[in-house]
């Protein structure tokens, strides 16, 4: 059975960076990349995902809103990947009332690759728990 991922978040490095951690996985067939929840929920309309990675800030539809479209129309695993997002947060808690299956910080840090390492080795954990319930 193919296996589906969905990529949204305005920042085009952040998309190729979250799309090479989803292809060392190897276990998607399409990986799929939107630059917002509007163009998210158009590839929702054609295309069924089984895991979404959603950014929380962005223009157009802010990954909130897109969870909450989401959340009505479809069985997607959604992870949150967002450095707002952090335990605790007021936004952490909004995804989590509103049905995010995860939460995770962004893998960024160019500072530190180590840890943009561990960041990615942390979702992809997380990818495969969720694929796997």
């Amino acid at each position: 059975m193919s296996k589906n991922v969905l990529i949204v978040d305005d920042s085009k490095l952040m998309r190729i960076m979250l799309k090479k951690i989803v292809e060392e996985l190897q276990i998607f067939d399409l990986i799929e990349e939107a630059e917002n929840g509007q163009v998210a929920l158009e590839k929702l309309n054609d295309i069924n995902f089984d895991i979404i990675l959603l950014d929380i800030e962005m223009p157009v539809m802010n990954g909130v809103e897109a969870l909450r479209e989401i959340r009505l129309r479809h069985k997607a695993k959604v992870i949150i990947v967002s450095s707002l997002a952090q335990i605790g947060s007021s936004y952490s808690a909004e995804v989590k009332k509103l049905g995010a299956d995860g939460i995770i910080d962004k893998p960024g840090g160019a500072l530190d690759p180590t840890l943009a390492q561990k960041k990615g080795e942390g979702l992809k954990d997380l990818i495969n728990e969720l694929l796997n319930e």
